[in-house]
């Protein structure tokens, strides 16, 4: 473990010795003892662009209460005491269950597609799933396995319901992973806490029978689903919950009817300010073979993305500087001698006040109130004094940072059976979705937008020296008042290797794609500039070449190592968007990128998910297919409307919309019907939430329906 911060180790020393005496006023009377919760509650540690994030581990079960009950949010679904929280006995971690002999394996030889993603060889969770004989996709509460091929025999072979909507599958082999958010109030009904955030449950299934999957383990981990991925048939799947004060403050698992919770030399925190902090907890377990699950939780700022690398996992977040905050720091730092004892006894009140009676926040509100209050007595020009000397010392406090948003990263290492604790770092600027990352040759390279900002100060300063009192400060220079890019690049450390700054100023990053040593970059304002970076010496990137066309993409495909698919929409020469545009670029002159070929849409308020969900593009070069969902309602002209799947024809010359895969029937109003496609063999499959369609590849002509009913519909039956 790397060495604690002084002042954090100060605090959870404090909460210690506090939570001891606590249990020791419990094994016999003795006269109340007022716990102080001074500092610790409200400090604010200030976030720094220049100071390290440690990773720190608790020592025991004190330490993480300790760090509980300073973080807790008021609105991270918690609304009990710490007083009215029975003690539980929590039982044993249970017996592993054998899984299933051996497995009969479907024929995996026919020609398939596969789900979308980022990194070659790295599965994500999706709603729909093939193993080329078979589909497995997700309607509502319903998971159905279709006889898949050939497609005129296609039918449902068997259904499975749950108490409520999954989010996604794997499928390797002859099992079947199905995971999702849990609502069902039953399971901790005996319990007078609930989790927060919900539960995340994990169901795998033997399928060697596909008309008869057999449950073989059941699980539900504390928390909300966020990610998942998989890997040589191991699966990581990510959850999110809120902190609690409660006995146990550990992230809950339970397998079947046994509870448990993530051991505490598992749980891991950074030494850095939390303004929202979240458990992020990756459950580690193998789908064929291991019947063991293995846990680590980190504590992370809330918002993040998730990227993960054949060695490592990130996790990121977004730091930021608050103006008004500091400001609201600097008028006490002035007004410190002003205090009288009382006011300094009733802050020191405050500041011991249990901090469920109030939070952090709330504390440092009515700090700021006793501080402010002295402005009242003083007179106009002594108002003005003051006022002059917290603007002088927030342009200086305000220069140190290069933005007002800062990503987190945070790194977790990849083993087979867990995921261990890696550096941290940060970067100005925020990111744009998992696209933003990439990691190649142990170098992470990230690419982030810094936006536009400006104080409430004048918009133009001189960069000289003033005198504040007896000290000399610099004033900052003039803020930004330009969006502006930039490109990172990191070592194993996370420490800055280079950047790469000021592209394409005044725009803002659509669309990212690392390939290779390259990185294809598309920003956007009234052009789509699209540029390609040459990333092979990390620690020089270098800008090779930049093409400007009307619109803009924001998802970007490699097609080969030459050309990159782009999926985005038109737009005119002011910068007002237009309906769907796919472009194909050539790369092969670095220096010069062209659009060698592109298709709009005729309809301007056509669109496609595509656009943000990368599992919902479906692209076979070896076919020259490409299929988005694709969307258009005319309500007010006499255009097409139209909702299903295109279906392109696309080579290294030409893309042709060789036309659309009618779902308009089904129950969804507005937006995109289609949620995802594949194909097997010369057979493509296109399904909405309740339809399967079976085309031919060769002239689309229609094969086959599969119509997808959940078990429950309502209290109506539906016909």
């Amino acid at each position: 473990m790397r060495h604690r911060g002084a002042q954090m180790k100060q605090i959870i020393m404090i909460m210690v010795l506090s939570l001891l005496l606590i249990a020791a006023c419990t094994q016999a009377p003795q006269e109340p003892v007022e716990q102080d919760w001074e500092d610790y509650n409200i400090q604010d540690h200030g976030f720094s662009p220049e100071k390290d994030i440690e990773t720190e581990e608790f020592d025991s079960e004190a330490e993480l209460k300790a760090f509980v009950i300073n973080y807790q949010s008021g609105d991270d679904g918690y609304y009990g005491g710490v007083g009215m929280i029975r003690e539980m006995a929590f039982d044993a971690v249970a017996e592993a269950m054998p899984m299933a002999g051996v497995a009969k394996t479907v024929s995996n030889s026919l020609d398939f597609s596969e789900t979308n993603v980022q990194v070659q060889g790295i599965d994500e969770g999706d709603i729909l799933k093939t193993d080329g004989n078979y589909i497995y996709t997700i309607t509502e509460n319903t998971l159905f396995i279709i006889k898949a091929y050939p497609g005129d025999d296609a039918e449902v072979v068997s259904q499975i319901e749950f108490e409520s909507r999954p989010s996604g599958l794997f499928v390797q082999g002859d099992y079947l992973a199905v995971f999702g958010n849990e609502y069902d109030k039953s399971i901790w009904g005996d319990w007078d806490w609930r989790p927060s955030y919900g539960m995340t449950s994990l169901d795998i299934y033997d399928i060697s029978d596909r008309d008869d999957p057999e449950l073989e383990k059941s699980l539900k981990f504390e928390g909300q689903y966020f990610q998942s991925r998989m890997m040589d048939g191991t699966m990581y799947i990510v959850v999110r919950s809120g902190l609690q004060v409660r006995p146990m403050p550990m992230p809950i698992i339970m397998e079947g009817d046994v509870t448990r919770h993530v051991p505490i030399g598992d749980i891991h925190y950074y030494d850095m300010p939390y303004r929202n902090p979240q458990w992020m907890t990756v459950h580690v377990l193998d789908l064929e073979s291991s019947p063991d699950i293995e846990s680590t939780t980190v504590a992370v700022e809330g918002g993040q993305q998730l990227y993960m690398s054949a060695k490592n996992m990130y996790i990121t977040s977004t730091e930021y500087i608050n103006e008004w905050e500091l400001r609201q720091d600097i008028t006490m730092e002035l007004l410190e001698n002003e205090l009288t004892d009382s006011d300094r006894s009733l802050i020191r009140k405050i500041e011991r006040t249990d901090p469920e009676i109030l939070t952090r926040g709330e504390k440092k509100s009515k700090i700021y109130q006793v501080y402010s209050s002295y402005m009242q007595y003083m007179d106009s020009e002594e108002q003005d004094d003051l006022e002059d000397a917290v603007e002088k010392k927030l342009k200086v406090r305000m220069s140190e940072y290069e933005s007002r948003e800062y990503t987190v990263i945070h790194k977790l290492e990849i083993g087979r059976d867990r995921v261990t604790i890696g550096a941290s770092g940060k970067i100005p600027g925020t990111i744009i979705n998992q696209f933003s990352l990439d990691e190649y040759d142990d170098v992470l390279r990230v690419a982030v937008t810094l936006n536009p900002w400006r104080t409430w100060w004048a918009e133009t300063v001189d960069f000289a020296e003033e005198a504040i009192g007896s000290e000399k400060m610099m004033i900052a220079p003039p803020q930004r008042t330009e969006t502006e890019n930039r490109i990172y690049t990191l070592d194993e450390d996370l420490d800055v290797l280079d950047s790469l700054d000021e592209i394409a100023e005044g725009e803002r990053i659509f669309a990212a794609r690392f390939i290779g040593e390259k990185l294809y970059l598309v920003t956007f304002r009234q052009t789509d500039p699209f540029f390609v970076i040459d990333l092979s010496n990390p620690r020089k990137i270098e800008e090779l070449g930049e093409l400007k066309i009307p619109g803009f993409s924001r998802y970007l495909h490699p097609y080969d190592e030459d050309h990159i698919i782009g999926i985005g929409r038109d737009a005119t020469d002011t910068g007002r968007q237009q309906g769907i545009k796919v472009s194909l670029f050539d790369v092969s002159d670095v220096s010069d990128p062209e659009e060698v070929a592109s298709w709009v849409a005729d309809e301007k308020y056509s669109q496609t998910s595509a656009e943000w969900e990368h599992k919902a593009f479906l692209f076979s070069k070896e076919k020259n297919l490409l299929v988005i969902p694709a969307y258009n309602y005319e309500y007010r002209s006499s255009g097409e409307s139209y909702n299903g799947a295109m279906v392109f024809h696309i080579d290294e010359d030409d893309i042709d919309m060789r036309g659309i895969i009618d779902h308009s029937d089904g129950e969804q109003r507005y937006g995109a019907q289609v949620e995802r496609s594949l194909y097997i063999e010369d057979l493509l499959y296109t399904k909405s939430p309740y339809l399967l369609r079976i085309n031919e590849l060769d002239d689309l002509g229609s094969v086959e329906k599969v119509e997808l009913k959940p078990g429950k519909s309502g209290p109506y039956p539906i016909y």
